[in-house]
């Protein structure tokens, strides 16, 4: 097992050494014990943590629900899987809702720019109109 600094780890796992900080105080990553002399040292289990919050960040998973699922990983692996079938089930989800709301918005760009292109030469932008109608509405 080879053994780094938080320099090295940080440096190993593409993040900041602030980054790894962070993740431990969330308690996400265990904080190795403070030897008596020199400097704190990270294993392969350290770099294999931030490769999977990585992984997950990636994915679309909160913080949170990645500790979650790292917890229930130490314990009964039916368990363990459960939660991450529920936990990507959720998320597959959201990113469909996503694709949702981003394809009603490349609806609506669609939409302003047909009407910026069919504009006569002296009338206003109608994009314009359209999003001053929006500001003159809120209070």
């Amino acid at each position: 097992m080879k053994r780094r600094t938080i320099g090295e780890l940080a440096r190993e796992a593409g993040v900041g050494v602030e980054t790894i900080r962070f993740y431990e105080r969330r308690g996400i990553l265990k904080q190795p014990s403070s030897p008596a002399q020199g400097w704190r040292e990270y294993g392969d289990d350290a770099l294999s943590t931030l490769r999977y919050i990585k992984q997950g960040q990636h994915l679309g998973f909160r913080l949170a629900e990645m500790k979650r699922l790292q917890e229930r990983a130490g314990g009964e692996q039916q368990a363990f899987c459960e939660s991450v079938r529920a936990a990507t089930r959720e998320r597959i989800w959201a990113v469909e809702e996503q694709i949702k709301q981003l394809r009603r918005m490349r609806r609506e760009l669609q939409d302003f720019l047909g009407r910026c292109s069919a504009k006569n030469a002296g009338e206003r932008c109608p994009i314009y109109e359209s999003l001053g109608a929006m500001k003159r509405k809120k209070p």
